[in-house]
């Protein structure tokens, strides 16, 4: 095929095709080698950002730069939805305390620990560190939900890391654009400098923090409520589908637009849509089992975009130029999400019902991996040197996370529960 054609063949209108075959090749070696499909498009998106920066790319390869908004607004929300949607309710209450501390009060700890850990030991500006800190901070839901999909656990682990990653995308959200609001307040963005300070009032800081998180929760869960009685007059699937859809993007864009969070607005809406699913009451067994195929099918795709976005996003020739500070970095991180996990579920552990063993804990803390979120969040930020200190760190952070935790992950809990058996089903 000659240049031009191949160019052509790449132009924004054949994306979606070529994007499905990357698909369809990355499940067909995986079923080959053994190795989970998102796995393969990741080193398929770096072999991609590679050969583009050495100069033998695929003409028009920019088409497959994919705008950090959308995964930020229209691939994790679906995915968080679809977990959140498959959470049994009664083991969610049993978790439910633990899982909203490792999610807000984890997230804070982890992003105090580490921004306090990279200023000291790795020598980063505040603002740098701190900015950091809080985009890692969360777990990477698609990567967790995929650890689950592939081993069985018992369902309260599974529930409590779960949920986890769904809330707490949206408290390192939060927390990192409060972080970039003062930095561009304080004038500190451009240009950072190891001097630069965050002066931040911390009781306003967690007030508005607070009205941004419980109010998302406050919007999943209302448009989810008011569906409730929209699901009782209707009987055919495609109309309760969409009208699933419909919650969740109103969710999102409702939160989003009042200053609210819109990716607690999709897990909580989730949530309370697996709970109407399992009401026959309301939403027939021809209809749930319809609209569960659907969201599965919708979360494959946004589970592979977001893998393939994480490849695509790729420096290698940075990280390895960075790799010291990396290294560093990743063991800085290990060390805040160890800070944030253990207190809090032994805390939980002793002083509520929610009880946790020590195999759990680790597993929570090993578990904290990192992925598309976090490599969105900082793509979001204009061009600046700020910006590109950011960006190599995170990129070295996360591609360490998914070469080293994933399979470190699933072998720890193969050893710690002999008899988990890969799912066949959600």
């Amino acid at each position: 095929m000659s240049e031009l054609s191949l160019g052509h063949l790449l132009s924004n209108e054949y994306i979606i095709p070529v994007f499905l075959v990357t698909i369809f090749l990355a499940t067909l070696i995986a079923t080959k080698v053994k190795v989970p499909y998102t796995m393969i498009l990741v080193v398929i998106g770096i072999a991609i950002s590679i050969l583009d920066f050495t100069g033998h790319g695929i003409p028009n390869i920019s088409g497959f730069k994919v705008d950090p908004k959308l995964i930020l607004y229209f691939v994790i929300p679906p995915l968080i939805f679809e977990a959140m949607m498959r959470i049994d309710r009664e083991h969610f209450m049993t978790v439910r305390i633990s899982s909203l501390l490792l999610s807000t009060v984890g997230v804070g700890v982890a992003t105090i620990v580490g921004g306090l850990l990279l200023s000291y030991l790795a020598g980063l500006p505040t603002i740098v560190a701190f900015a950091f800190a809080a985009l890692i901070a969360p777990t990477d839901a698609a990567i967790v939900i995929e650890v689950f999909k592939r081993v069985k656990v018992p369902g309260q682990l599974a529930t409590l890391m779960q949920s986890e990653a769904s809330f707490n995308d949206a408290a390192g959200a939060i927390i990192f654009s409060s972080i970039i609001a003062l930095s561009v307040a304080q004038g500190t963005f451009l240009s950072p400098s190891t001097s630069s300070a965050i002066n931040v009032n911390i009781l306003e800081t967690i007030g508005q923090f607070a009205i941004v998180f419980f109010g998302g929760i406050a919007i999943g869960i209302g448009l989810a409520v008011g569906s409730q009685f929209l699901h009782r007059l209707l009987e055919e699937p495609f109309s309760e589908t969409a009208l699933s859809v419909a919650v969740l993007f109103g969710s999102v864009v409702i939160a989003n637009s009042l200053g609210l969070s819109g990716l607690v607005a999709a897990a909580a809406a989730g949530l309370w849509f697996g709970v109407i699913m399992r009401k026959p009451h309301i939403i027939s067994e021809k209809v749930r089992a319809y609209a569960s195929n659907f969201w599965e099918m919708i979360a494959f795709f946004a589970n592979s975009v977001a893998f393939l976005y994480l490849g695509l996003s790729m420096d290698i020739v940075r990280i390895g130029q960075n790799l010291p500070l990396i290294a560093l970095a990743v063991i800085i991180v290990l060390a805040a999400r160890a800070a944030s996990t253990y207190p809090i579920l032994a805390a939980t552990n002793r002083f509520t019902k929610e009880k946790t063993t020590g195999v759990w804990r680790n597993i929570v803390m090993v578990g904290g991996m990192r992925g598309a979120l976090s490599v969105a969040l900082v793509a979001t930020l204009p061009e600046s040197e700020f910006k590109e200190i950011l960006k190599t760190i995170t990129f070295g952070v996360v591609l360490s996370s998914l070469i080293i935790q994933y399979p470190i992950l699933s072998r720890y809990i193969k050893k710690a529960f002999p008899d988990a058996r890969p799912e066949t089903s959600n």
